[in-house]
């Protein structure tokens, strides 16, 4: 018996140190960044805001519309979703 063991201990030993490996990895809680947690907490909610639609015939708002949600993607790096329109003066 004692033979047996010492030819598998190498063997056993990486199973068992597999398993614990990957006992902690299941149960373990993932921790989000905090950079997860402000994006999480800065999204806002557009479920009670009435969208406008945009005038099709108004070509300058609607390229307005586009070159803006160009650059926002761009400084961002995500995507882009454009959800009403107004003038500003």
């Amino acid at each position: 018996m004692l033979e047996l063991l010492m030819k598998y201990s190498g063997i056993t030993a990486i199973i068992v140190y597999s398993l614990i490996l990957f006992l902690i990895l299941k149960f373990r809680k993932p921790e989000q960044s905090q950079e997860e947690e402000q994006e999480k907490e800065s999204e806002p909610s557009y479920a009670g805001e009435s969208v406008s639609p945009l005038d099709p015939g108004d070509e300058d708002a609607v390229v307005a519309c586009l070159i803006a949600s160009i650059e926002c993607h761009n400084e961002t790096r995500k995507n882009v979703r454009v959800v009403s329109v107004r003038e500003v003066r």
